[in-house]
């Protein structure tokens, strides 16, 4: 028997896989030191920033300064990033009541004051103002177009800004193919309807997908607002392959966002040798509600058609029920033919969860896709059986039954384990 573990709740959790199965790839990838000194590794970027001059040479203390920062979807420090880029622009003689600080949201609900105290401390909430980005707010500001012809609009307090900066973290990103960059100003900060509009229009394109720039529309209308805007500079963590932060970089939001991707890789790629008919991957780092399903992606990228994938999964707070009602609609109204039901809805910008937002709707649509090509078993202590069935997975309530079940889809299968799903980049060597 092979003995290996897998991500659960953060910690390694052994288990064996049944003798029968043949494992190809155990997908740990060589654990990095995280960085301890966050703060410095910040300050050092923004002192060599990349394809841009330091912050101290591009401001005049009477300049107005946007800093958007991603929301607590992603576990970067972002409060002690936060404080360190604050202290520069102190150095460049900018008064605290020419700062706004922006939480990037998208179409993500709002944080509360106790979340953005958690996050950034009361020190900072006290002494700066902070805001929540509204994608429906009245008074967005037209910025530019996405090739569709939708205008794109963004936050009113940002576009009025001098100079606008971006706190944001480089990893994997199913469409986008990297976090990071411009994603913080678009859809970070910008209206509802172009976001949904970019996102069902794009998601499906032929370059879209992990880990690809080139050829992907879906990052190239992200880049192009982004400058258009325009957002002026970034500052981005490059997080490894346990969600924490590895690296650092600064400077021009193209520029720099690429010279961090080609580090992100260095970290989190993993080389494949063919695809397996059976993969077992987790959600971690991704613990929030629609989140946990993106590591699918990684998982159908390196399984074969038809072939089954085991996600196991980590859950904080609830599914909604309209969240899974939409699943559980979808498949009686599309049956065997989900694929086609997506890329409907998508092509027409019909939401499939109905006054939904559109993460839980690119959720259901991506995994919608893929259950279409695999049998996804799902196992997870936090989601009763009979919602994961509702949701179109096989339910299994530990690996063990998992494997059986597995078992019986894929007789003797050769196995692919990747225990970080959510923080890998498949690089696949022979397209089986």
């Amino acid at each position: 028997m092979h003995k290996t573990f897998i991500i659960k709740r953060g910690e390694k959790e052994l288990f064996n896989i049944p003798p029968e199965w043949n494992l190809l790839t155990f997908a740990i990838l060589d654990d990095q030191p995280p960085t301890n000194d966050v703060s410095g590794l910040t300050t050092k970027a923004l002192r060599n920033p990349i394809e841009s001059s330091r912050l101290t040479e591009r401001l005049l203390p009477s300049d107005t300064i946007a800093i958007l920062v991603e929301d607590l979807t992603r576990a970067s420090p972002k409060g002690v990033i936060l404080k360190a880029a604050l202290e520069e622009l102190e150095r460049a003689g900018i008064p605290d009541s020419n700062i706004q600080i922006i939480m990037a949201l998208g179409t993500h609900r709002g944080l509360t004051l106790e979340e953005i105290e958690g996050a950034f401390g009361t020190e900072l909430v006290e002494r700066y103002r902070f805001n929540n980005h509204d994608c429906h707010a009245p008074d967005l500001i037209p910025v530019g177009q996405l090739r569709t012809g939708r205008t794109v609009k963004i936050n009113r307090k940002v576009h009025e800004a001098h100079f606008r900066i971006g706190i944001g973290s480089v990893f994997p990103h199913p469409m986008n193919g990297f976090g990071g960059g411009g994603k913080i100003l678009f859809p970070g900060v910008a209206d509802f309807d172009s976001i949904l509009d970019h996102h069902f229009q794009y998601t499906f394109h032929e370059g879209t997908g992990l880990g690809k720039i080139e050829g992907n529309l879906f990052y190239r209308q992200v880049c192009d607002i982004a400058r258009s805007a325009p957002l002026d500079f970034i500052i981005n963590s490059i997080l490894d392959q346990n969600d924490q932060v590895n690296d650092l970089i600064a400077g021009d939001p193209v520029n720099a966002h690429l010279a961090g991707i080609e580090k992100s890789k260095e970290i989190i790629s993993q080389e494949f040798d063919r695809k397996a008919d059976l993969t077992v991957i987790t959600s971690f780092p991704y613990t929030e509600g629609p989140q946990i399903v993106k590591p699918l992606a990684p998982a159908s990228m390196v399984t074969k058609e038809g072939g089954c994938i085991i996600l196991c999964a980590d859950l904080t707070g609830d599914l909604p029920d309209a969240f899974v009602d939409s699943f559980h609609s979808f498949h009686r109204e599309h049956g065997d033919d989900l694929l086609g039901g997506v890329l409907d809805h998508f092509s027409h910008n019909r939401l499939i969860m109905k006054g939904g937002a559109i993460d839980f709707n690119m959720a259901l649509g991506m995994t919608l896709a893929i259950q279409h090509r695999f049998k996804i078993v799902l196992v997870s202590e936090d989601i009763p059986a009979e919602k994961a069935e509702r949701m179109g997975f096989i339910y299994a309530d530990g690996l063990q039954e998992a494997f059986e079940i597995g078992t019986e889809i894929c007789p003797r299968p050769d196995v692919h384990i990747i225990p970080s799903g959510g923080v890998i980049l498949p690089i696949l060597r022979a397209h089986c």
